[in-house]
């Protein structure tokens, strides 16, 4: 849907170039642009004859809906297909649409029996032409989808409440079984965060409804995961945040599902606030499967509603407003599905558009040499998929040779001119059906050498600050809008929502450094919420392919900031509460950073500076002399004794205390324990212990090469004032527990000594991965011990490796038993 509606985008803010000699196409941006006469109507495509019918079954599984939890082989048999005329007939098969990630494909095209691997969760559409040596018949598809064994879990995002609260329940009742699965679900909830100092416990944890004891301001944050029959469900997190001040409002809304062309109502009214005053609503469609979105009636109230023209999914953006505090924008999806008992199968709506290739974003023009495109860009009501079923180059220059080939699967509906080769026009017709209908379009593109017009960028729009009291102005700007082609850029800023009872208007202002109106003002004039709009517009008139939006804020009460505390940060994360370091060292590398809460929610900005170092001379740098920390990377501490950083914070409105952190760091000679550092070609960077290096939220690394290959970490252990025992030491593949996938410590292992004074030289192993195992692509691998003699000592690296997008079509899934 989104490649869709990107192209959509394209489509409705494209212009024709009539002087400059650019090709077709029409514009719905914010104010008409230019046109030149219109095209002839293209000829259309030759109906398939009626007596010539391609027929699909599905042989194995012969289920065309099933739970999956392997691979599983698809065939598709054509046989049943059929010419009245009694001719022998020929296969054209096409797999249309796969989910996300998918690696399926076809073992053929042209055979009667055809197969695919369904490796994925999620819709595969085949389709099948026949020919009868003269013809081609229209295309039949058939439909096969796998279902997901993994159950889901369901939670609330978020749950405001006021500081004084002690106990909030979460509920996880939402969770689902799998789809056409029965039984009862397993709940496993984990107090992921909390605030500095808390002492918050989840009780009853295994359970839909579990219990949060909550004690300081702030954010605490819950993870729930459901398990059923073995499959465990994607974690989902609720935030519950303990407000001292007026405590946000919390939007609430039930996602729709409808028929297309009934009227969809959404319903806000469950939103609360927890001081109990009057909500403000406000609705927007910010996805659909087409562009322009539909109208929506009601945008400010807690009820608004539209009529979906087409089949998929609308997808709502929903916020409210108790007079001081927004609530966070909930995400509300309305599915149109089409009706079955409808008498009419509409054709596909749409447009074939010639637009110019990276470095160019021309429209209808192209320089020569360089790659044209022509796609068709629309959608079918009904939500079919489409497919191309014919596309011919039907003019260019004289004496040139090039072809109209595909451009890829990534644009199933695009053909391409790989470079243009003669100045002059090239003109494309092309006939896409969705399995029913067929639409015939035609677009032309001028090959011009020099003076192509690309399209402008808006860039993102930014508030200085996104809060203000009222009376004061909300400033915009957007900092990266520019013109590939260096033409002058028309601002045009819109104000497009603004609290009840408002009167404000958007004023463009000079920018002081660029001179031009990329900067706007809104004067605030009651509470609430003010959203802006910005498209950039060259003065050739071709519009930027995407507006931009911000929001901001007024409001009649502040309340300033806190420092909470500064807390040392690890690799991923910070120290637990009341967990400190073993022992600072110079040439440690250590950061820090603070723990900031702000009544109203407000965004705060921070900044520190170091205020008292100790009278040696130390420094905290990131570029050490060679004489104190040799070959050292990271921020440092040069030498020892008390540093002194003062932390200031602000909402703009207001400033925060000032808040000192001071920092003791022991000399060398008073180091005690071991000490550990990470050896690389770049130099030695030292840790201070307990280490722990655990990405969160799974992090996964994509590395270059496909399959990843096996890959080692050099480290080093000093034993500083006594012997040292290594112990518990451990290693495990966290996601399956395979032998061939568990990685290993080479040169460390149970009860080995350091003697004082010594170095233990030791490397992380990790095995290679030759292939996808997992529906996710990704691997996960634990290495840990600890020090006997000091306990909480402890060394705990963890590191997930898998494929990303682009890497995914190579690498290759794994054969069963591959790597058991």
């Amino acid at each position: 849907m989104n490649q869709t509606r990107s192209l959509v985008a394209m489509l409705a803010l494209s212009l024709v170039v009539t002087a400059c000699g650019g090709g077709g196409g029409g514009s719905s941006s914010p104010s008409a642009p230019e046109t030149s006469a219109p095209d002839p109507a293209p000829k259309p495509a030759p109906e398939p004859p009626k007596d010539l019918k391609a027929a699909i079954s599905i042989l194995n599984p012969a289920q065309d809906r099933m739970i999956v939890k392997d691979p599983v082989v698809v065939k598709l048999d054509g046989s049943n297909s059929k010419d009245d005329a009694g001719s022998a007939l020929t296969y054209k098969w096409e797999l249309l649409e796969t989910p996300d990630q998918s690696l399926a494909k076809l073992n053929t095209s042209d055979a009667q029996q055809v197969e695919f691997t369904a490796d994925q969760a999620g819709k595969y559409v085949a389709s099948l032409i026949v020919n009868n040596g003269t013809a081609d018949s229209a295309s039949t598809r058939v439909t096969f989808t796998a279902i997901s064994p993994k159950p889901i879990a369901g939670v609330e995002p978020t749950i405001n409440v006021a500081l004084g609260t002690t106990s909030v329940e979460l509920d996880g009742s939402q969770s689902a079984l799998p789809e056409t699965a029965s039984g009862v679900l397993e709940y496993q909830w984990t107090l992921k965060t909390k605030p500095v100092d808390s002492l918050a416990t989840l009780a009853n944890a295994k359970t839909s409804k579990p219990n949060l004891t909550v004690d300081l301001a702030g954010d605490y944050i819950a993870e729930l995961v459901v398990t059923f029959d073995g499959e465990t469900s994607e974690a989902k997190e609720v935030k519950v945040n303990v407000a001292e001040g007026n405590v946000q409002p919390v939007a609430s809304a039930q996602d729709v599902e409808v028929l297309m062309g009934q009227k969809a109502t959404v319903d806000a009214s469950a939103s609360t606030d927890f001081e109990g005053a009057d909500l403000q609503y406000r609705w927007r469609i910010s996805d659909a499967p087409f562009e322009p979105y539909p109208a929506l009636n009601g945008a400010t109230n807690a009820q608004a509603d539209f009529v979906p023209t087409a089949a998929g999914e609308y997808e709502l953006k929903l916020f409210v407003f108790d007079g001081q505090r927004a609530s966070d924008e909930l995400t509300v999806t309305v599915t149109a599905k089409a009706d079955p008992a409808a008498s009419e199968n509409k054709a596909p709506v749409g447009e074939l558009i010639a637009t110019g290739y990276f470095p160019n974003r021309s429209v209808g023009e192209q320089e020569l040499g360089r790659r044209a495109e022509f796609n068709f860009v629309g959608y079918d009501p009904e939500g079919e998929t489409l497919q191309i079923v014919s596309a011919e180059l039907i003019a260019k220059p004289a004496g040139s040779t090039v072809e109209l080939v595909n451009i890829g699967s990534w644009k199933p509906l695009g053909k391409k001119i790989q470079k243009l080769d003669v100045v002059g026009t090239y003109r494309v017709r092309m006939t896409v059906s969705d399995g029913v209908n067929r639409v015939t379009q035609e677009a032309t593109m001028e090959a011009k050498i020099g003076n192509v017009n690309n399209r402008p960028s808006t860039g993102s729009v930014d508030a200085d600050s996104k809060a203000v009291l009222v009376g004061q102005p909300l400033i915009f700007e957007s900092a990266d809008a520019k013109d590939k082609d260096g033409d002058p850029i028309t601002f045009e800023w819109s104000l497009i929502d603004k609290p009840n009872g408002s009167n404000a208007t958007i004023t463009p202002v000079t920018h002081p450094d660029e001179g031009d109106l990329r900067r706007a003002e809104v004067l605030t004039d009651v509470p609430g919420v003010y959203r802006v709009r910005l498209i950039a517009k060259d003065d050739r008139g071709l519009y930027s392919h995407y507006a931009s939006e911000e929001f901001g804020y007024a409001k009649t009460v502040n309340h300033k900031p806190k420092i909470h505390s500064v807390v040392w940060a690890r690799n991923w994360g910070r120290l637990a509460p009341g967990e400190n370091y073993y022992q600072i060292l110079p040439c440690m590398s250590l950061l820090h950073r603070p723990i900031v809460i702000d009544p109203d929610g407000d965004e705060v900005f921070t900044h520190n500076e170091l205020v008292s170092v100790p009278s040696n001379g130390g420094q905290f740098t990131s570029r050490p002399d060679d004489a104190d920390c040799p070959n050292a990377r990271g921020q440092v501490f040069t030498k020892p004794g008390t540093y002194i950083f003062r932390y200031y914070a602000t909402d703009i409105i207001s400033d925060a205390d000032n808040y000192d952190f001071v920092v003791k760091v022991d000399s060398f000679d008073d180091a005690r324990g071991v000490r550990l550092k990470s050896v690389s070609s770049r130099g030695d960077l030292w840790y201070p212990l307990p280490y722990e290096n655990i990405p969160e939220n799974r992090y996964v690394f994509s590395p270059s090469l496909d399959p990843i290959e096996a890959s080692a970490i050099q480290w080093a252990l000093v034993a500083q004032d006594a012997d040292y025992t290594i112990e518990n030491v451990q290693v495990k593949h966290i996601n399956g527990g395979l032998d061939s996938l568990t990685p290993s410590f080479d040169g460390l292992q149970n009860g080995t000594v350091i003697k004082k004074g010594e170095t233990l030289n030791f490397k992380t192993q990790f095995p290679a991965i030759p292939c996808q195992r997992t529906d996710e692509g990704k691997e996960g691998f634990h290495l840990s011990f600890n020090i006997k003699e000091i306990p909480e000592i402890s060394f705990v690296y963890e590191n997930w490796y898998g494929s990303d997008n682009k890497s995914t079509s190579r690498w290759a899934r794994c054969e069963a038993g591959e790597l058991e």
